[in-house]
């Protein structure tokens, strides 16, 4: 047991918390040999949390990497935290707070058929959020089990209203406010609209105040973060999830007037991403909290993985004269730089057995032209059994200044999808910017930009498999209602109504295109229903149909078939004349529906084949 870093505190009045966020358990799972180090790390902050005996472990989102995790990643997540945080140890705090209106139902350290030792509160990140029916977090599962207290969960999205936890210990009073993760655009313009309110306990000078938040904290567009100047002032401390680069700093401090909070960024636990950030060195943080005092502490992780990012600016290295051996010459200085990042990541290792010995390795290459390029796979390849990921090693990216823009016959240019890449943040960022980089003739025509970018979010964070089927019905049956209250029949009217209709879901706000999308995806469900229905029921009434079905013994059992039936048995068993034709009367508004189906298979026709057409002219690079 650590003993406090003041003499003067006592710890029957100090609270312990041990702080981590984004641990993504599961995180590449399946691969051979990066697959454990997300539990790895995990199991080593629980450790933390016995070794400096802590009163509580305080997660910031995201402890899975996705929001439906595998049986094998529950069972190997569950397997850690019975085996650190369960045991006879007594607890020394008390939740004064209503705690079914702050988890749902009682704190896990209170169940009598649970013994738990430190008990971890939690709330949800972007990864790990609810999704699918009923809308189940993979936290839920833990909650209801006992295994974490799961907390600051939302689900009115139109106002905030957050009442803190509230724990004590001795003379400490620590009220925690949660707010798991919400779209930052969201979040960002409830901000503005005063729409985000946090419950103030009474005697409020003598509680200090956290707030633990999963948003992204660096600019990354207009309302796609949270400035920390929107956070209410009268906070002490704020841990902010989400950004996955380490941010902690020892601090001994107390929190004077006008002085604005601290904030603990502690950063991810595994390397999620090849990118600068997160080759930082990773850790959690130890804060001891005495009344209005408090000590931050950051605690090195030990058990991470090795990782060396580094830049190569070609144009800036002197690699000679150019000649017919220049990509040559470019792999071979490159096979050093990684040689050398190799031995680098070598100081890295800390001693434990745990930690793995394979280093992460990621060069980021800036070349000037096409001369330099070359084949990264079978460069790659040089380093299997070197490296923990020998096949994505080099991410290679034209230098700006240099980059040549090649002209179409039509003198459009052609989209840089490798320069898109580079400057975007995420993949929403890249699909926007390729969207808008298209010539107009290859632009979306009727899907909406942003719902197709939040499709692919919701699909590769949330794992789900139906979004992409229920945005397109939805898109297709807004834009199907959208024409046949237009009566257009030319296709020249077709275009301009369909250009318009896209014009205004662009132009929608976020809870409007929201709302028109689902209430279009209804109609189509139903659309659908009442189609099968009706099907079903001309079938059924059908007795044409329903006579061969029935089988006897005799040559007169024959006599009901459709088809005229020759033989004795067949001249009493005639079908009955069909009834005639009900000619129906053709009006304008039918007469334009007709044409405009018939006109909309044509245009997906002949959309489908020029895009197969253009999709030649596309060069597939690896950058």
């Amino acid at each position: 047991m650590v003993q406090n870093d003041k003499e003067s505190w006592s710890s029957d009045d100090t609270i312990r918390v041990l702080i981590a966020s984004d641990i993504h358990l599961g995180h590449l799972e399946n691969d051979d040999v990066r697959g454990e180090d997300s539990f790895i790390a995990f199991e080593e902050v629980l450790s933390l949390a016995v070794q400096y005996d802590v009163d509580l472990v305080l997660l910031g989102g995201d402890l899975f990497d996705h929001a439906k995790p595998s049986p094998s990643c529950m069972f190997k997540c569950t397997q850690i935290i019975r085996k650190y945080c369960f045991g006879d140890k007594p607890i020394n705090i008390e939740v004064l707070s209503d705690q079914f209106e702050n988890f749902s139902r009682s704190v896990n350290y209170e169940d009598p058929n649970l013994n738990v030792s430190y008990p971890i509160l939690s709330i949800h990140g972007n990864h790990d959020d609810p999704v699918g029916q009923d809308s189940v977090s993979s936290l839920d599962i833990l909650s209801i089990t006992g295994l974490v207290n799961y907390f600051g969960r939302w689900t009115d999205y139109t106002h905030v209203r957050i009442s803190p936890v509230l724990i004590q210990k001795g003379d400490t009073k620590l009220s925690l406010y949660g707010l798991s993760h919400i779209k930052d655009q969201r979040l960002a313009r409830l901000f503005v609209e005063k729409k985000v309110e946090m419950d103030l306990v009474e005697d409020g000078n003598d509680w200090f105040n956290i707030l633990v938040l999963h948003q992204n904290r660096a600019d990354r567009g207009p309302n796609n973060f949270i400035p920390e100047n929107v956070l209410p002032s009268f906070l002490d401390l704020v841990i902010w999830g989400h950004e996955h680069d380490s941010q902690v700093f020892a601090t001994k401090d107390v929190k004077r007037e006008n002085e604005s909070f601290l904030v603990v960024q502690p950063g991810s636990t595994v390397a999620t991403s090849l990118a600068a950030g997160e080759a930082l060195p990773k850790h959690c943080a130890l804060l001891q909290l005495h009344r209005k005092e408090y000590i931050v502490t950051p605690l090195p992780l030990k058990t991470v993985r090795p990782f060396i990012f580094k830049t190569v600016v070609l144009s800036e290295e002197n690699l000679g004269e150019e000649d017919v051996n220049e990509k040559e010459k470019v792999q071979n200085f490159l096979k050093e730089k990684v040689t050398e990042a190799i031995k680098e990541a070598e100081s890295l290792h800390s001693g434990d057995p745990k930690q793995p010995s394979l280093p992460l390795i990621r060069l980021s290459v800036f070349y000037e032209h096409e001369g330099q390029d070359f084949n990264r796979v079978r460069f790659c390849q040089n380093f299997n059994g070197l490296v923990a990921n020998p096949k994505d090693i080099l991410i290679m990216k034209r230098e700006k200044k240099l980059r040549e823009r090649k002209e179409r016959i039509d003198d459009s240019e052609e989209v840089d999808i490798g320069g898109a890449a580079a400057e975007a943040t995420d993949v929403e960022s890249l699909l926007r910017a390729y969207y808008e980089a298209q010539p107009p003739e290859r632009r979306l025509a009727v899907l909406s930009v942003r719902s197709v970018t939040e499709a692919v979010r919701d699909f590769t964070l949330k794992r789900d498999d139906d979004v992409f089927r229920r945005v397109l019905d939805a898109h297709k049956q807004h834009c199907v209602d959208f024409l046949l209250k237009s009566n257009a029949e030319t296709a020249a009217e077709v275009d301009e109504k369909l250009k318009s209709c896209k014009e205004a879901l662009d132009a929608a706000d976020e809870e409007s295109l929201k709302t028109l999308i689902s209430a279009a995806a209804t109609a189509a469900v139903a659309a659908t229903k009442k189609a099968a229905s009706k099907s079903e029921s001309i079938v059924l009434s059908s007795d044409e149909e329903a006579a061969p079905s029935a089988r006897g013994r005799g040559r007169g059992a024959r006599g009901g078939r459709a088809r005229g039936a020759r033989g004795r048995g067949a001249r009493g068993a005639r079908s009955p004349p069909a009834p005639p034709a009900v000619e129906r009367r053709s009006t304008p508004r039918r007469s334009a529906a007709q044409k405009t189906t018939s006109w909309l298979q044509t245009l997906a026709s002949e959309r489908t084949t020029r895009r197969r057409r253009d999709s030649s002219d596309i060069e597939i690079s690896d950058d």
